[in-house]
């Protein structure tokens, strides 16, 4: 099934959510700074983060269309005598980047090594009554463990701007932003309703007004 946002769970929504649930897993504080931040990675071009002893960071660095799910017409609703039309839904798959800066390189991967486990053991996110905090009208939040290629590599740390450091990419599927319904459609579709309506009753008329003419 796939997981649905309704427009009110947001990628922040989804992203701060897993942020917290696993900086509760993990459940240590050092120095009273947050273990995982919202971020990008460390990078000794940031002035604000030079001077850091750690950075674990989440950063998206890809969000892709799932078109496998795609729905190809737009849906029409009726509420009472009201019509209304909607764009199809946008199905995603993010592609989130935990990463691990820290001067002493073994917290670096004892940190990795924990996101790791906790992603293993929570793979499936869904709404419960004692979860107050999952994202508001979504359905479920799967967690896939992504292995990118050395290319790959290359690639999302050249564009990032800094060096490799110790990290793991999860696949997020599939989040769908599914806007509200627009009631000025209703309008349009009336107006094509009459339209093909109209054309109907008057190929008629003019069917009718020849069959009579053709038999005086």
């Amino acid at each position: 099934m796939p997981e649905r946002a309704n427009g009110n769970a947001m990628i922040y929504d989804v992203l701060s959510y897993l942020k917290n649930r696993c900086t509760s897993f993990i459940s240590e504080k050092k120095s009273g700074e947050p273990i995982l931040v919202l971020a990008n990675p460390w990078s000794a071009n940031d002035a604000n983060q030079r001077s850091a002893n750690f950075l674990n960071a989440m950063t998206i660095i890809n969000i892709e269309e799932e078109r496998i799910f795609k729905t190809q017409e737009p849906p029409v609703i009726k509420k009472g005598n009201t019509y209304f039309k909607k764009e199809p839904d946008i199905k995603l798959n993010l592609y989130v980047l935990v990463s691990s800066y820290n001067k002493n390189y073994e917290d670096a991967l004892k940190f990795i090594t924990k996101v790791v486990g906790f992603f293993q053991l929570h793979s499936v996110f869904v709404p419960t009554e004692e979860d107050k905090d999952f994202p508001k009208g979504c359905e479920k939040i799967v967690a896939e463990l992504f292995s990118a290629s050395f290319e790959q590599q290359n690639q999302i740390w050249a564009s990032l701007s800094t060096g490799y450091m110790p990290s793991v990419i999860y696949k997020i599927r599939m989040l769908i932003i599914d806007g509200p319904a627009l009631p000025e459609e209703h309008k349009l579709i009336q107006t094509r309703k009459f339209i093909v309506e109209d054309t109907v009753d008057h190929a008629r008329d003019t069917i009718t007004i020849k069959g009579r003419s053709s038999n005086s």
